[in-house]
């Protein structure tokens, strides 16, 4: 918030850019090769909020919910380019060709934000790094004070962190789910858990600008986690579809294939809704001195909730079974989206405030 934003996206990429390069020097050395993601990690913490704080100066307000939606579609889109990607990558260019690659993709990130124009917070002028580490307890404390007494704020930052903390379970449990319900290697299974959920995806963000002239942003969240938290709890149930009893299981595997795949596409799409609707919701509540400050306390949120689940996942997956966590975890999900479901008046009464305060500023 207190820089030009175009410069904080350029200096990020480069940095991670190079950064990258390391990984061939460093990769027999553990506590180097922790440092160096250590310190990528901690660059990236400036980039994600000021890309996101920089989506309202280049999109008209009209267009925000449909650029959020590409926003989430690339973003997981890039993630499983990226994963099913590394293999031929090494193939072809050997095992540090990913590196490579990588490096590459974050000097041509460099150049394409460097055409982007100049977004220097309104209200705020440039202050020299030095002052930043000194100010920053009242930058936190005054963030703070801010998402609490807005629930326009406080609201979709729970929704996108619940999100991204069942998405981190998920992809950390998947080789397990994938065994425990396809009695396939994850590798195998791609065409049932990953490729329906790009497809669920693709279709969220084609229908949610459609969806949300007929419901609220704030009615299609809370409707899209009451039916996200349902596909969990099937989920976690499919696996005692294929189970031998007695030497015969209720469904043969194909079925059971189809029904995963279903769900999966199902949580796709619910998390297209959500994301980009709640995404939207934070960019019109923030002003533009602030919204670099929401959308960096998001990020803190997001990596909080989705360290610690994966980590209790991963424990109680192992004491018990990957399915019975996945059913636990969309069990606790649900009572949450049925409470929210039961007040969302209260949340769209809050947007329709916002709505009208605008409507007036505009006219002033």
């Amino acid at each position: 918030d207190h820089w030009n934003r175009k410069k904080v996206l350029v200096i990020t990429n480069a940095l991670r850019g190079l950064l990258v390069l390391g990984f061939p020097f460093v990769e027999h050395n553990l506590a180097l090769l922790l440092l160096l993601c250590f310190t990528i990690a901690s660059i990236t913490q400036f980039f994600v909020p000021a890309e996101a704080a920089s989506l309202p100066k280049i999109v008209r307000e009209k267009d925000l919910l449909r650029a959020n939606s590409l926003f989430i579609f690339t973003m997981y889109a890039s993630f499983i380019v990226g994963y099913s990607g590394s293999a031929p990558v090494i193939t072809a260019f050997g095992n540090n060709g990913p590196y490579f690659v990588t490096a590459f993709m974050f000097a041509l990130a460099t150049l394409l934000v460097s055409l982007l124009p100049v977004m220097k917070a309104e209200k705020r002028s440039e202050v020299p790094f030095k002052h930043v580490l000194r100010t920053t307890q009242k930058e936190i404390s005054s963030n703070l004070r801010i998402i609490r007494g807005n629930r326009n704020l406080s609201y979709p930052i729970l929704q996108i962190t619940l999100t991204q903390a069942t998405i981190g379970v998920l992809v950390a449990l998947a080789p397990a789910l994938s065994l425990a319900l396809l009695h396939e290697p994850l590798k195998n299974a791609a065409h049932v858990l990953i490729i329906p959920a790009g497809i669920g995806l693709v279709a969220g963000i084609a229908s949610v600008g459609y969806i949300v002239t007929k419901i609220t942003k704030v009615r299609l969240m809370a409707t899209g986690f009451v039916f996200a938290a349902s596909s969990l709890m099937l989920l976690g149930l499919t696996g005692a579809l294929n189970k031998p009893i007695h030497g015969h299981t209720l469904v043969s595997n194909s079925v059971v294939a189809v029904i995963v795949a279903t769900l999966v596409l199902i949580l796709g799409f619910m998390n297209a809704l959500i994301s980009s609707s709640a995404q939207t919701i934070l960019q019109e509540n923030t002003t533009d001195d602030t919204r670099g400050k929401v959308f960096g306390a998001l990020g803190m949120a997001i990596n909080i909730a989705a360290t610690l689940p994966i980590l209790f996942a991963g424990i109680l997956a192992s004491l018990s079974s990957v399915t019975r966590v996945i059913f636990g975890i969309g069990s606790g999900l649900l009572i949450y989206a049925l409470y929210q479901f039961a007040t969302v008046r209260k949340h769209e009464a809050l947007e329709q405030e916002y709505s009208k305060s605008e409507s007036q500023k505009q006219r002033k």
